[in-house]
């Protein structure tokens, strides 16, 4: 990898890092607060509709702005025309939604869903019309710009939330959340890029990018279903009130640790492809990337998966004591997930989006099964049969795409060996001190929680320092590249 490209993705890393953290602990702070004064049913009636929200969003593009990312020449006719189609698509996906509101709400047996539909189905014209220029600054690793959007738009779209759940305003504080971070996003996107559209379209340049676009959509038709099928079993045969206990347990754990992966991912994969002829340079790229995302995950995961009592009560309250099994659960999903997700790089950057659909296929008949069969023991089955299908789709979800790249799955695993190592020996302190704690001394929730994360934090960064020390070495390294950028060139599309 040239000097340059090394030094945008390090600086990419930083920025999406110190991005992905504030925008986290903003969430949770959110989330904590939002959680007070609305119920269980309210998160539960949101997550009914992002069901369906969540499904028609994979169609939002079709795959083109991956398609534009991974593309090494891009052209205006190529910009434009994609621009077109996605705020027309945006629109009919909008319309869409409005369509089906009484349908999902019929599927329910809840009419509140209808209104909550419509507006929530209004965030697919909004964002259309920053998708082409948010893959720009992907492409070109901005990820400074993207980092001062996704906290500003997050930020403010929190203090609304906050505003109409102290009002009283219930569910509707969470959908006028999701409105207005989409249009916040797509406002600073347009005043941060100097790119604008031309009034014209070229359908043989859109053409150009199907065979990828089409391959990426139909994965995350089917990766629609992995995700969140659970969701959609739960709704339909338990009810609101348990999809409000899991979906706040996977709001909280899962999907952050999971979007670590993926932001990280918006980096990797330029960088990938901009590379991606060289095998061992990718291969190499890779195993640091998800080594970093390890060191973060592995012992977060442990960490959780052992204050979770005392985690659940400080933030969230006695209310939500249902959720601290579900979140022990996921914890071991997200332990495999953080660093699996992360194979996507792979796919994408090599261009094989075919074998991705394929395997979509596969994972999408496991989990449908696995969760089928976790219903017969309520939404602690749905959890509990999630952890057993990630744990037996971990190999092959790895030996395939490596495959691709020439790497062994046994010569990765041996990567992870001295990190997992650190993390399992702090969670060897954390778990006794937090017994002690909590029965011999009799403290309460909040100063066992502050104690066991005071001390597994300096735990595991000493078994760290003895098991791994070449990590410092090389973190050091990072920090020293990670520098304020200089100011985002504005892209500049060249026309035939």
């Amino acid at each position: 990898m040239s000097t340059n490209l090394t030094t945008k993705t390090v600086q990419g890393v930083g920025w999406t890092g110190a991005s992905q953290a504030m925008r986290l602990t903003l969430q949770l702070g959110i989330i904590a607060v939002i959680a007070r004064f609305l119920t269980p049913e309210d998160f539960g009636l949101v997550a009914m509709v992002a069901v369906f929200t969540s499904f028609i969003l994979i169609f939002r593009d079709f795959g083109l702005s991956a398609a534009l990312i991974q593309r090494k020449e891009l052209h205006e006719e190529h910009l434009s025309s994609s621009f077109w189609i996605n705020v027309m698509a945006g629109f009919l996906l909008s319309l869409a939604m409005a369509a089906l509101a009484p349908a999902i709400a019929l599927f329910y047996n809840e009419g509140r869903l209808v209104l909550i539909t419509i507006f929530l189905g209004s965030t697919f014209f909004i964002s259309s019309f920053s998708i082409v220029q948010s893959a720009l600054f992907v492409k070109e690793m901005k990820f400074k710009s993207l980092a001062i959007v996704e906290i500003t738009a997050l930020f403010i779209s929190g203090i609304v939330a906050i505003v109409l759940a102290v009002a009283g305003f219930g569910v509707w504080s969470l959908v006028w959340q999701q409105i207005t971070m989409n249009f916040i996003m797509t406002v600073l996107i347009w005043i941060l890029s100097r790119w604008r559209p031309r009034f014209f379209f070229r359908w043989n340049r859109v053409q150009e990018f199907l065979g990828f676009g089409l391959n990426l959509t139909g994965f995350n038709f089917v990766n629609y279903f992995n995700r969140h099928l659970d969701n959609l079993l739960i709704g339909k045969f338990l009810g609101s009130i348990p999809l409000g206990f899991y979906n706040l347990a996977y709001r909280i754990l899962l999907f952050p640790i999971v979007n670590i992966s993926w932001v990280i991912g918006r980096v990797m994969f330029p960088g990938l492809s901009a590379i991606q002829a060289d095998k061992n340079r990718v291969k190499d790229v890779y195993i640091k990337a998800t080594r970093y995302i390890a060191l973060i995950s592995f012992p977060l995961m442990i960490g959780v998966l052992i204050v979770a009592p005392e985690f659940v009560r400080v933030v969230f309250g006695p209310q939500w004591e249902r959720s601290i099994f579900l979140i022990q659960i996921l914890a071991l999903v997200g332990f495999i997930q953080s660093v699996g997700t992360s194979v996507g790089w792979i796919y994408m950057s090599q261009g094989r989006t075919n074998i991705l659909f394929k395997w979509g296929i596969i994972t999408l008949f496991v989990y449908t099964t696995s969760f089928i069969l976790g219903l017969k023991w309520n939404v602690e089955g749905v959890a509990v049969a999630y952890a057993i299908a990630s744990l037996l789709l971990a190999y092959p979800n790895f030996a395939i795409p490596f495959r691709l790249i020439n790497l062994r799955v046994g010569y990765f695993i041996q990567q992870f060996k001295s990190i997992a190592l650190a993390a399992i020996c702090m969670g060897g302190i954390v778990l006794p001190l937090r017994y002690i704690l909590k029965n011999i001394f009799e403290l309460k929730n909040l100063f066992t929680l502050l104690l066991s994360f005071a001390v597994g934090t300096a735990s595991y960064m000493v078994f760290l320092y003895l098991f791994e020390r070449d990590v410092y070495r090389e973190t050091l390294l990072l920090l020293k590249r990670i520098k304020p950028a200089s100011s985002d060139a504005a892209y500049q599309g060249s026309s035939d």
